[in-house]
């Protein structure tokens, strides 16, 4: 009895798992945004892996533990020792802190004069310190709420954690699983595809640190600037203008990243139009926050790529030009992948 599916069968298959895929990822997607994340850990913090795979002779999956776990001392550390400056600093914030509500209080007691009628701010919500205890007084009766809150972070960040070991343990593991599923005749365009995928990725992560540490220098500078202006007495001290001068620097700094550092790196880097890259962060930002801003750019690199390889394989046009082509078939068994999973625990 022949039991091979049929044309529209395998259609029909293919149509259904596409649309159960779809609304898998609508259903779930927290999860998939906490494994987005996990995977770009992992990306970003295989080399660490691999150091010590060839430095220390180490299996891959005691690699994998070591950077996961001196992963999570940096980020238990880094709020830490951020906690001990602040209580170092305790009592010159709190000065500041008194000089600050006394800056809001005299300043809301001034009287708002619009078309000559005068309306006093205190005449609405009274003394700061009255309010601030009220506002502290309801604390208690949502605390069940915080209390939940709390919880489902933390559960989140435990899947993060956990998904991120298991990625850094088993990573090297899914590129031949994808190659070994295409038929035999396409594995070398299919192994070539997700090279050029990993290469658009590796950069994006290296170029966003970068990214990172130039942003970090700007507002720090920026800060330091604006105390200095207030403390060397070049301007009078004033809470709302402290605020005000730290809120300018700080839309600056971000500008400068949405309108320059972005479309100009990472266009260029990935081979992108600027204005592609500064049409997809803003409607990325829109539509799906920070963590879609984040990864758009590479996203639509990764589209450019694909879409040229099924444009080109529609046309029956080889994928690549043929002195691009490597030498090889990315499915054999001396592919580096491979070679690394013979050195780590799979």
């Amino acid at each position: 009895m022949n039991t091979t599916w049929s044309t529209p069968t395998r259609i029909l298959v293919i149509v259904m798992a596409l649309a159960t895929a779809v609304w898998m990822a609508v259903i779930a997607s927290p999860l998939l945004q906490a494994v987005g994340i996990a995977a770009l850990l992992a990306y970003l913090l295989d080399p660490a892996a691999r150091f010590f795979m060839r430095r220390a002779r180490m299996r891959r999956s005691w690699a994998a533990g070591l950077v996961s776990f001196l992963f999570v001392l940096i980020l238990i550390g880094l709020p830490a020792g951020l906690g001990t400056v602040a209580v170092t600093q305790f009592q010159r914030l709190e000065t500041d802190f008194l000089t600050a509500v006394a800056e809001i209080e005299r300043f809301v007691s001034q009287p708002v004069v619009i078309l000559n009628y005068s309306f006093h701010p205190e005449q609405l919500w009274g003394s700061l310190p009255v309010r601030a205890g009220d506002i502290l007084a309801l604390l208690p009766s949502g605390s069940l709420n915080i209390l939940s809150s709390v919880t489902t972070n933390l559960l989140w960040a435990t899947a993060v954690l956990v998904t991120l070991y298991y990625l850094l343990k088993d990573g090297p593991q899914i590129k031949p699983w994808l190659v070994n599923l295409a038929p035999t005749a396409y594995r070398q365009e299919i192994g070539r595809l997700l090279d050029e995928v990993d290469r658009i990725w590796g950069k994006f992560l290296r170029i966003q640190l970068l990214i990172f540490l130039i942003l970090a220098a700007l507002a720090a500078v920026g800060t330091l600037l604006v105390v200095w202006l207030f403390r060397s007495g070049l301007l009078q001290w004033s809470f709302l203008g402290f605020a005000l001068l730290l809120l300018a620097v700080y839309t600056a700094v971000q500008q400068v990243d949405n309108l320059w550092l972005r479309p100009q790196f990472l266009g260029k880097q990935l081979r992108l139009h600027p204005g592609i890259v500064f049409i997809g962060l803003i409607g990325a930002l829109a539509l799906s926050g920070v963590l879609g801003a984040l990864v758009i750019v590479p996203i639509i690199a990764t589209g450019k790529v694909v879409g040229r390889y099924i444009h080109q394989k529609l046309l029956g046009l080889p994928p690549w030009p043929v002195a691009e082509t490597p030498a090889g078939n990315a499915a054999s068994e001396n592919t580096p992948e491979q070679k690394e999973l013979e050195l780590g625990d799979i």
